[in-house]
């Protein structure tokens, strides 16, 4: 029987329910090594990033970034431009 990534991933709580299209081909073409990793990641990231799971449970707390919150405007806010130089004149 060959190794179907999706159902590994699906076996060990990584996915569930539905996903799109071009994300499921994504996770099909996953080495065997690779979705062992990605497995492993599912227990050790709560203790490393506690507080970004608590958001990520929540219901969509994130409808806003942190500084926006505070006054910033969000727009002014990414650095993409500058880190890529297209914020160049």
């Amino acid at each position: 029987m060959a190794f179907d990534p999706k159902q590994a991933l699906r076996e060990a709580g990584v996915l569930g329910g539905s996903i799109p299209e071009d994300l499921g081909a994504a996770f099909a073409s996953l080495s065997k090594e690779e979705t062992d990793l990605l497995i492993s990641l599912k227990n050790r990231i709560p203790a490393v990033l506690p507080e970004v799971l608590a958001h990520s449970q929540s219901g969509g707390q994130w409808d806003k970034p942190e500084a926006a919150q505070h006054g910033f405007e969000a727009a002014m806010l990414c650095m993409c431009g500058v880190w890529s130089g297209s914020g160049q004149n």
